[in-house]
């Protein structure tokens, strides 16, 4: 485990945490007891300890273990059940109270990303959007937040920061927390959305693209695209170029799913700005390559 895993997690959880850092590996002997698999070294770490695994029989799988009572990970286990298993990596092990998942293997499982021709790209996660998102049922709702609930994070950083005193400019963020307010004015359809669908999010697997990691939030479609347009921010080509891109982007997944392109530039930018407050709240600072993000998507004439 590298430091900067075990640092999070001391971060987020504390002492706590720490002791569950002590604990993975005989968690990992648990869970290669209880689903007969074999496990080795660990993906690359962020929030949760995630790694490659083996059955007995031979089938390739990934088991992901989380602090237990996270509720990120409940939400993440309840919207792999919902999603439609012909685009969604499914579950074949559950200990949902321990924090431990046994899922399949994508394979090859490539990141969408790696599809160099933009176009093609774009249409290719259009397919799986599309194939996705699903009226919610009463059930959902009560299980999963809202785009409204996620929007609790301007009132959040106004009460830590009140009189403009934080680190956020002011500019940038008043334009979020109006963005956010004027869109959620409008009731239009709720969908279960996977909510952090960026393009390593879609990786590739013998049976098609599948999403990965969704964090289970329920809003209007249009809303899913603004993880896709912000983030991986550096990979984009900068200046004009990236203007170009970003257009043509809006304006093709509108196009291919039958989104306003307005309302998708809008959340794009709604999204970079919350996504601001989330980091900072979990990192503790600012990149200044985030507040330009944030600029340069609001500049766009869509």
């Amino acid at each position: 485990m590298n430091d900067d895993f075990c640092n999070k997690i001391f971060k987020l959880h504390g002492e706590a945490g720490k002791q569950w850092l002590k604990s993975i590996p005989e968690i990992i002997k648990k869970y290669q007891e209880k689903w007969k698999i074999k496990v080795y070294p660990p993906f690359e770490l962020s929030y949760n300890y995630v790694c490659p695994a083996e059955t007995f029989g031979g089938e390739k799988v990934v088991l992901k273990l989380a602090f237990p009572g996270d509720n990120e990970f409940k939400l993440e286990l309840e919207a792999l059940k919902r999603f439609s298993s012909e685009v969604s990596i499914q579950i074949i092990g559950e200990d949902a109270d321990h924090g431990a998942l046994l899922l399949e293997r994508a394979m090859p499982g490539l990141p969408i990303s790696g599809v160099k021709v933009d176009e093609d790209q774009i249409h290719l996660a259009a397919q799986v959007i599309s194939q996705l998102h699903k009226p919610i049922d009463n059930d959902s709702i009560s299980i999963f937040p809202s785009v409204s609930d996620w929007a609790k994070a301007f009132e959040r950083y106004k009460q830590k920061y009140p009189t403009n005193s934080g680190p956020v400019p002011n500019k940038i963020f008043d334009l979020g927390e109006k963005i956010f307010s004027e869109l959620l004015k409008d009731k239009k359809e709720q969908v279960l959305l996977h909510g952090d669908l960026h393009n390593d999010n879609i990786i590739s697997s013998e049976r098609g693209w599948l999403v990965i990691d969704p964090k289970g939030v329920v809003g209007e479609r249009e809303f899913e695209l603004g993880a896709y347009l912000r983030n991986p921010y550096y990979d984009l080509p900068k200046g004009s170029n990236y203007k170009k891109l970003q257009i043509r982007r809006i304006i093709q997944f509108s196009e291919e799913l039958g989104f306003d392109k307005h309302r998708v530039h809008h959340w794009a930018t709604g999204c970079a700005v919350i996504s601001l407050l989330w980091f900072l709240e979990d990192e503790g600072e600012l990149k200044s390559i985030y507040i330009e993000n944030v600029k340069l998507l609001n500049s766009l004439k869509v």
